[in-house]
Order: C-alpha cells, then structure tokens, then sequence
C-alpha cells in the first residue's frame, strides 16, 4: 500500500527528473514546500511560474537573461577580444561577482558526460567558434569545472580552436585560501604545483 497521496508523489516525480535531484531529495523539497505557510507557498510557485516566463537565452552568449541579448554582450565597455567559457550561467555570475573580468562570457549549457549522453552536439559549441570568427577574439579562457568532466569539454574544445590565432588559457587551479594541505586531495595539490607562482 502506498501511503503518499498522488498530487505528492507527481510533484516528487517531477523534480525528480531534475539533473541532480535523487528521489530522497525531491521528498525533502515536497515536504518543506508543504509546511511552508501557504501564501508563502504560493508566492513561491507565482515567482517560478514568472521566472520561466521570462527568463531566456541571450542571443549571443547563452547566459540566462530577460532580454534578447544580456547586459554584458550589450555592454560596449566591455573587452570583446576576451571570452570566458564556462559550463552553466551561474558560473559566470560567479565569475562577475569578482569584480576582476571585463571580457565576454560563452555559456555551454553543460559539460561533455558520455555516460549521461551529452555529447558535443547538445552543447553550445558551434556558437562559440562561429563568435570567434565574428568578434576577431584574441583569448579564450576555459573556465569549466576541475572534474573529469570539465577537463573533457575544455580538451575537446581545444582541439576545435588551436588552429585559430587566439591565446587559450585555463583557470588556474590551487589551494583554497585557508584551506589545510592535508585536507587537499591528490589533483588539488598536483595542479597547485603545476601553477606555483614566482615570487620575487
């Protein structure tokens, strides 16, 4: 006998289907969602419904916007010779928040994952080198995910654009500031290594 009404279950189901979200965690989220009080709820659900309303793709650079082309693409201060590749949108905000680039971004809407069957077709690559060509881009940095992954998408797309006359660069990866060596794992310390700094 299942004991979970329906309407609980479809809603399990479906975020469930979400990258990421096992069942045990879709529960987790139905069950907060229920002892939220309602209107709170409710808002919830009218904030979502409106976020996928009006939140699209930019044109250009494929980051999440609620304009055809986002600010940073329409935004003549910035240095169009440099672009920054990341996975997911978020990526890229995180990358803003630093204050510390003034280049464009390429969203790729994932990673290269055989295993989930994401190959290179369902990412958006072909635009990327189609800018390249367009813009007269001088630098691209591979700022993907330090994961099997990650590095994947990166080579992969290295072997797309080397012939191009660009500088390719890769996020420098090291040790967190604070953070204990022993605590670092075998690729964190590895890569820290490779890209020690000279001080002078």
């Amino acid at each position: 006998m299942n004991l979970v009404p329906e309407s609980i279950q479809q809603v399990i189901s479906e975020i469930s289907r979400l990258p990421g979200y096992g069942e045990k965690t879709a529960q987790r989220l139905a069950v907060n969602l229920l002892k939220m009080p309602k209107g709170e709820a409710v808002d919830l659900v009218r904030h979502l419904a409106l976020m996928l309303d009006k939140v699209l793709l930019c044109r250009e650079c494929g980051i999440f916007t609620e304009k055809e082309i986002c600010d940073v693409c329409s935004d003549e201060s910035r240095d169009k010779s440099i672009i920054c590749v990341v996975e997911e949108s978020f990526d890229a905000f995180m990358i803003e928040n630093t204050g510390k680039y003034n280049g464009l971004y390429h969203v790729l809407g994932g990673r290269l994952s055989p295993l989930e069957g994401i190959g290179p077709e369902k990412l958006n690559i072909k635009s990327l080198i189609e800018r390249i060509k367009k813009l007269n881009v001088k630098e691209i940095i591979f700022a993907t995910n330090p994961t099997v992954e990650g590095e994947a998408t990166a080579n992969y797309i290295h072997n797309l654009i080397k012939n191009y006359p660009v500088t390719i660069s890769r996020l420098a990866y090291g040790l967190p500031f604070g953070g204990v060596l022993e605590n670092a794992d075998d690729f964190t310390l590895a890569k820290a290594l490779e890209n020690k700094q000279i001080l002078k």
